[in-house]
């Protein structure tokens, strides 16, 4: 797959102006969390990652603010072939984005303008390899799905604007990125990766329902030709279709999340036919207040399809979150476990499917 789609999606511009902001109004978040996964015989495989994201936002005036993200990771992979299990290790700290985004007054217009400083990790050996690759699975949905790529810059413009009772929105970004070298060739000649552009088109729409909001939305992302070592493939355009709902419901707040990613057919890096997938997702939550605190139970479900008969993998998340205000920062603790079945090939290269279970933790912490 290509970068972890999500991570790039542009935001539209806020429905509401800005309020006076300062350059002393810095936000900033950070967000310890592990998150593993166990995947039984045939594939016999456990990948674990910590990590932990940093983000900060800086308003520079009422109208242009700057924001700069980073994060460390480590990930390790157990994977048992024949009795011998191998082991693949990968840490240290990611690329790091800084983004600056203008508003154009009432008008509701953003334009955006990233970076994308290659601090990570763009070159593994191959004892890193298998660490590092597998982390980017769409489907588990690691929170770092790479450790570093090449250089980069995006460049966007959003619009919203008011219809009736709903925000009315859209955007446009293109992305571009520097070659780099993917794989430590151990001697041998290097491999240099030329991603392709990427260009995004996203429109949305949201309105207040009674206590809370919906919101929906859809995001198309195509690519130009990936070149590696003079190889010349594509793996496809996503779109990416999301839906959000909240309102009070009996003594708490009901929230439905739900976001659906198909990748139409392409080619790998030695021209095999690389067949269309789909992704989709749920998620329902309930919130209560506790006092001084809320607590949010929450269940997740996510079903796989691939072309070529592979079988469908499917995941339930059962989880439970908490809100709590302490000295001034916003905690946010939560615990979860996966349990499912993830497409696998036998010793025989026949498909099946191989048991899935995982455990989530997070403590995340919000400044501002």
């Amino acid at each position: 797959m290509k970068r972890r789609f999500a991570l790039a999606a542009l935001a539209l511009a806020a429905a509401e102006p800005l309020s006076a902001q300062s350059i002393f109004d810095v936000g900033a978040r950070a967000a310890p969390q592990y998150h593993s996964y166990s995947i039984d015989s045939p594939s016999n495989t456990k990948i674990s990652e910590f990590s932990f994201p940093l983000y900060a936002i800086m308003p520079v005036t009422p109208t242009f603010s700057l924001d700069l993200g980073t994060a460390w990771a480590h990930s390790h992979v157990d994977q048992t072939t024949n009795g011998k299990t191998a082991n693949s290790n990968i840490s240290g700290f990611t690329d790091t984005q800084i983004r600056g985004n203008y508003t154009f007054g009432n008008d509701f217009v953003v334009l955006t303008a990233g970076l994308n400083l290659p601090t990570g990790k763009s070159t593994v050996t191959p004892q890193q390899e298998l660490a590092a690759s597998l982390i980017g699975s769409d489907f588990l949905a690691f929170p770092i799905s790479n450790m570093g790529t090449g250089f980069g810059g995006t460049a966007g413009v959003a619009v919203a604007r008011p219809f009736a009772d709903w925000n009315v929105g859209g955007g446009a970004s293109l992305r571009k990125s520097s070659a780099y070298d993917p794989f430590d060739a151990g001697g041998g000649p290097a491999l240099h990766y030329q991603p392709g552009n990427e260009y995004r088109l996203r429109v949305g729409a949201d309105r207040a329902v009674g206590t809370g909001r919906v919101a929906i939305g859809l995001t198309y992302s195509t690519f130009g030709n990936d070149n590696l070592a003079g190889s010349i493939y594509n793996t496809g355009n996503r779109y990416l279709t999301t839906f959000s709902f909240d309102n009070t419901l009996g003594a708490g707040t009901l929230s439905v999340i739900g976001w659906n990613l198909f990748r139409t057919a392409g080619t790998l890096a030695d021209s095999s036919y690389l067949g269309h997938e789909n992704i989709a997702d749920a998620a329902v939550t309930y919130g209560l207040n506790m006092g001084r605190a809320t607590l949010e139970p929450n269940l997740e479900g996510r079903l796989w399809t691939q072309a070529g008969g592979v079988p469908t993998s499917l995941m339930t998340t059962l989880g439970v979150r908490s809100q709590m205000v302490v000295m001034g920062y916003a905690i946010l603790p939560s615990v979860g476990y996966s349990f499912g079945r993830l497409a696998a090939q036998d010793v025989n290269g026949l498909n099946t499917t191989a048991t899935l279970t995982g455990y989530h933790a997070t403590l995340a912490i919000r400044l501002r």
